[in-house]
């Protein structure tokens, strides 16, 4: 391929043929030194106030942080091109509804920067929780614009579709003003290879073209979906193309064990040199963890006692699983009476579902809005799931046994964790059809009777660590490292 060429359009046409791009071109960008708001305190690992964002509101007016002190060019002014005190990478995380995808990215952003203390790192998303997370040092986010409107306001499904695509089209150029502006060292796009609807398609070809040197790696998450149809998807959006000429390598946070992705995706051979597998990527503990009786009694809960964690990831669907766990948490106390409970909604849940919720909170069965899951599930003697990359690698991180409904949606996803964990005897999956208070109640007796050291020791049988960040932080070391 021409290097000045690259494929164009993120709308339906996906055949339009390629535009020049000016290599030569290159966006004046400001530096300046930052750090500020990535320091500021925190409890939780996210936040309810307004974190600082990169501002895109015109090209070329992107602001670049450097690690290091930066000389100013005329008036000012730098290129990127001139400023390489300090190395830049730029992640891509496509969450809208849930937390998964931009809590890993930034897991990863933790260690990248540890690991490279010349490296700054943008991540781009569209996730309306983005702001609440606590950031790292030389570390900063860029909101991708959503479709939002009025409660009172009604469209048709035509004019919703066609609004959807208005935003898509917009986030797609800010994409290309961001890649394009940054000059970023190493790119690293997580879950969707191109964007999600393939909105950074345009963005990074046309990086590609422009600054061949930078490296391009596609994180990609195990299980993505029904494995046929994500075959068909990626044929459709030009995905193994992109494997073939655009990406320089990809990282696949899962094991090769349990589900192997060339083979369910249909990788084409002659892209396998690039897979790599750096296993799963977990959040790191809270590095000063609390006792159990502290937990305990910071959440109100009993002293002791058995403990069922039940976490619906950010709650948006986990109303119908969370009052399915509260019944069943009374057939459990009624034959365990010291049992103890805490419901972990999420952020995303209406507010309408979760004050039900709360209403039949007791003092043996919490509900709260969020909570530092990884450590109570540590405390925990069995844990309640959905089925979501991020909790399921926390609670077999911590060696607890798992009880796992899947949502029941367009995707199976969960469902194909859920059946894959469940063959290795590490969980019960219970399908969302039978997930009835006996049903679900009977699968946590099974969790609550597993003795815990040998439930942990079948879960490093299985998966011997879930150093993932740690492994693919070595792996993008190739193209990082002096």
């Amino acid at each position: 391929m021409d290097p000045c060429q690259a494929p164009c359009g993120a709308g339906p046409d996906r055949s339009a043929p390629p535009h020049r791009v000016d290599a030569a071109r290159t966006h004046p960008v400001a530096c300046s030194r930052s750090g500020a708001a990535a320091r500021r305190p925190q409890s939780h690992r996210y936040r309810r106030s307004r974190a600082h964002s990169v501002s895109v509101s015109r090209p070329g007016g992107l602001l670049r942080t450097c690690g290091a002190r930066c000389r100013e060019g005329e008036r000012g002014v730098m290129t990127a091109a001139r400023c390489r005190s300090s190395r830049t990478l730029l992640l891509y995380a496509q969450d809208n509804q849930g937390l998964g995808h931009v809590t890993r990215t930034l897991t990863i952003a933790r260690h990248l920067l540890a690991a490279y203390p010349d490296t700054v790192a943008y991540i781009a998303t569209k996730s309306a929780v983005a702001s609440h997370f606590r950031l790292p040092e030389r570390c900063d986010y860029i909101k991708l614009p959503t479709l939002v409107a009025p409660a009172t306001f009604d469209r048709g499904p035509e004019e919703e579709e066609a609004a959807k695509q208005h935003f898509r089209a917009i986030r797609g150029q800010i994409l290309r003003e961001v890649a394009l502006g940054l000059a970023p060292d190493l790119v690293l796009v997580d879950h969707e290879p191109l964007g999600s609807k393939g909105e950074f398609r345009e963005g990074l070809w046309s990086l590609k073209a422009a600054r061949p040197h930078t490296r391009f790696i596609f994180g990609l998450r195990d299980i993505m979906d029904d494995a046929a149809r994500i075959r068909a998807s990626w044929q459709e959006m030009g995905v193994y193309r992109a494997f073939e000429e655009l990406y320089d390598g990809i990282a696949v946070y899962g094991s090769a064990r349990l589900y192997d992705v060339a083979a369910a995706y249909a990788i084409p051979s002659s892209v396998h040199p690039k897979l790599e597998y750096c296993g799963y990527v977990v959040r790191d503990p809270p590095a000063h963890a609390s006792a159990p009786n502290t937990l305990r009694a910071r959440y109100g809960l009993p002293a002791s006692g058995p403990l069922v964690v039940a976490t619906v990831g950010s709650g948006s669907d986990g109303y119908p699983v969370l009052a399915t766990a509260r019944a069943a948490v009374d057939r459990l106390q009624a034959r365990h009476p010291e049992l103890a409970a805490i419901l972990i909604t999420g952020p995303f849940m209406r507010a309408s579902e979760r004050a039900q919720l709360e209403a039949r909170a007791t003092a043996t069965c919490r509900v709260v809005p969020e909570a530092e899951t990884f450590e109570l599930m540590a405390t925990a003697d069995a844990v309640l799931s959905m089925g979501g990359y991020n909790s399921v690698c926390e609670a077999l991180a911590v060696g607890r046994p798992l009880v796992i409904v899947p949502r029941a949606t367009h995707k199976i996803e969960q469902q194909i964790r859920a059946e894959t964990l469940a063959s290795h005897g590490l969980a019960q999956c219970v399908h969302p059809r039978d997930a009835g208070p006996e049903t679900l109640a009977a699968a946590l007796e099974w969790a609550l009777g597993r003795d815990r050291k040998a439930h942990a020791r079948l879960v490093r049988d299985v998966i011997p660590a879930f150093d993932g960040a740690t492994r693919l932080t070595a792996y993008l070391g190739r193209w990082l490292g002096d």
